[in-house]
């Protein structure tokens, strides 16, 4: 028994006029999730939690089967800090760290520097110098990893706010605080690293904490290192092939064959597809349409037709971690339209394209997150 998550990240959205009053998925031409959507079911899945940021970290932990509320850390930072192979005790508190631009007027303007490559980015780091009491470690792109070692603060009092849900806004509004008053160890390190209109920026503090280890032979191919370290620290195995950036032109293909390469040695396989995301972030809605096309024709149609040539009980999955919205450039908490075919699964609907607003109003079952796994698995198991 196989099941694989497809994770078109942040891939929901809302209708827009400039695409003919549909969202982006509706939009793009999506041959392959067409196909499932004829021969597959529809759900909706709660990803997101009151208690709990919205975003990546909380959907993706949910969809391996932990209950968010109970396991998921303060921050992502952790998952990184461990991908990276940084040594890491509870007294250290780890942040990320990413190198934003902040224009002329001290508006944070992009929370990735511009999608900054490595080659800048390692000037820019030559070029800042960090209080003693944190170290900087670079991972890829804007993505970096600050480590506070023996830091005595109580986290959970510490305001660090996200770069990616801030931007338009004036820095001096969401420099970080604590105790509710502006921390200035944060704030003089974040200040002191500014050349001409880049500049860093701390956010999604945590610990490092044990977790019980996943039931499933799990599988997640990504880009990104959160996820990796995520996987692994969880017990499973994760890779992250040459090429694959999180953006648009990553090697969707590499993940793909990544994937289909383990097929024998998992339960479950996470492809995750970053580039949504970050265009919905960046408000490009022509380029998140284009990135949702680019991993359906990378990823979905090749995948179901290698499946076809395999006598294996097997499902697909398809499913956004979360809304990310081109309009606002933010995460919605709104249940999470999906699809999956396969091994099973009967036909519950008339959709012939995959539609939110159709999806939510067919009114499908609801599922949480952390059960997904552990449900479809039981349903391809032989019955007794």
């Amino acid at each position: 028994m196989k099941l694989i998550i497809v994770i078109p990240d942040g891939m929901c959205d809302i209708r827009y006029k400039e695409l003919g009053d549909k969202s982006p998925a509706e939009r793009a031409n999506t041959p392959g999730m067409d196909e499932m959507l004829a021969n597959g079911a529809i759900g909706l899945a709660k990803t997101m939690h009151d208690s709990l940021p919205l975003g990546s970290l909380v959907g993706i932990m949910g969809i391996l089967g932990y209950y968010p509320p109970e396991y998921v850390p303060r921050g992502r930072s952790i998952f990184e800090a461990y991908a990276l192979g940084i040594p890491m005790t509870p007294d250290d508190l780890v942040t990320r760290c990413n190198i934003v631009r902040v224009n002329g007027d001290d508006i944070l303007e992009d929370f990735t520097a511009g999608q900054i490559g490595e080659e800048d980015a390692a000037s820019y780091l030559r070029s800042v110098e960090t209080p003693k009491e944190f170290a900087l470690h670079h991972d890829l792109s804007y993505r970096n990893v600050l480590l506070w070692r023996g830091c005595p603060l109580d986290d959970s009092l510490l305001q660090l706010f996200e770069p990616h849900e801030n931007m338009g806004m004036s820095i001096a509004d969401i420099m970080p605080k604590y105790k509710g008053e502006t921390y200035q160890p944060f704030v003089e390190m974040m200040l002191n690293s500014r050349r001409k209109d880049l500049m860093l920026w701390p956010w999604g503090a945590g610990r490092i904490r044990s977790f019980p280890p996943t039931k499933h032979r799990t599988l997640t191919v990504t880009a990104l290192s959160f996820l990796y370290g995520m996987s692994t620290l969880l017990g499973g195995k994760a890779i992250i092939p040459p090429g694959a950036t999180g953006y648009r032109g990553s090697n969707l293909k590499g993940k793909l064959d990544a994937a289909l390469k383990e097929f024998d040695n998992f339960d479950v396989c996470l492809i995750h597809c970053n580039a949504p995301d970050e265009e919905a972030h960046v408000h490009n809605l022509r380029g998140k349409v284009e990135s949702i096309e680019e991993i359906d024709a990378q990823i979905i149609v090749p995948l179901l037709n290698r499946l076809k040539s395999r006598d294996e009980s097997c499902r697909v999955v398809v499913l956004p971690d979360h809304y990310t919205v081109c309009k606002t450039g933010k995460h919605l908490p709104d249940l999470v339209p999906y699809i999956v075919s396969g091994k099973g699964v009967r036909r519950n609907h008339n959709l012939e394209t995959y539609s939110e607003e159709k999806i939510v109003e067919a009114g499908p079952g609801v599922i949480e997150s952390h059960n997904l796994i552990e449900a479809h698995l039981n349903e391809m198991r032989p019955r007794r």
